[in-house]
């Protein structure tokens, strides 16, 4: 497991919330056809904020490396998901191809449609939504974010998980009038209950106390022409998107709740 080694106490974070009519984000350690995660992946999170800012695919990873960058995520929607059946056609190399005598138009050949076109089950997040609260190292990077955060702008469509679940990015507190992007992190005291996602080593099992475990992708880097995960985070979150109970943990507080940064 890789955690942010960033102390985040003292440091000034953004934040700003992420939402969607749905959300897909693809499990990569089942065997049963696309499943999703429960909550947003860190390394998802890098991603959507790299399409903010306008990053090309597979440059902004040093970004985000635990040395020099940390996320807290916080559920603000309760888990809903929906089982969508949809029909898949191949996209491999040599199967798309040019039309005959039609500039711009691409097709897959009939034939190929016939023999591999599959029906297949998309596990969808229904009407999720995340508090992202993120500090980086990279100044510049930090200052581009702050503005397109409050001036409400991003370079590219951004998405929860597939391109086609748009999402929509307020900064501050969506359910209060302030538009606020930037918060200073402090230091937390007598910690009962926590708002974001909890580590799991940071979680004792409690009385009359439930939450669900996950493990996600947290790190990448670049491999060659591909990317390769560094990095995975296992945490607890509650199903219900309430605050999990805890007991003699460290955490911090921005914008008076509770979180833990990974």
């Amino acid at each position: 497991m890789t955690h942010t080694s960033l102390n985040p106490v003292g440091r000034r974070c953004l934040s700003f919330t992420a939402s969607a009519r749905w959300a897909h984000f693809r499990r990569i350690d089942t065997t049963t056809d696309k499943q999703t995660y429960r909550v947003v992946p860190r390394t998802t999170v890098a991603g959507l904020i790299g399409a903010i800012l306008g990053k090309p695919r597979d440059s902004y990873y040093d970004l985000f490396a635990p040395d020099c960058s940390a996320i807290a995520i916080q559920p603000l929607t309760p888990v809903e998901t929906m089982q969508i059946p949809m029909l898949t056609l191949p996209t491999k190399g040599g199967d798309i191809k040019q039309a005959a005598n039609v500039s711009g138009k691409t097709v897959i050949d009939p034939a190929v449609i016939e023999e591999t076109r599959n029906r297949r089950t998309f596990e969808y997040l229904l009407d999720p939504a995340y508090r992202f609260d993120v500090i980086l190292d990279d100044e510049d990077a930090y200052d581009e974010l702050k503005t397109a955060l409050e001036t409400g702008t991003s370079v590219y469509t951004p998405s929860l998980g597939k391109t086609e679940c748009l999402a929509e990015i307020q900064c501050g507190d969506p359910d209060s009038e302030s538009m606020d992007a930037e918060f200073e992190v402090k230091e937390a005291s007598d910690v009962n209950a926590i708002d974001s996602i909890v580590p799991e080593s940071k979680l004792t099992p409690m009385p009359n106390t439930s939450y669900s475990m996950e493990r996600t992708p947290a790190y990448m880097e670049q491999d060659g022409n591909h990317r390769r995960t560094t990095g995975f985070v296992s945490y607890g979150y509650a199903s219900t998107a309430e605050p999990i109970p805890v007991q003699g943990v460290s955490a911090t507080v921005v914008d008076g709740r509770t979180v833990c940064f990974i």
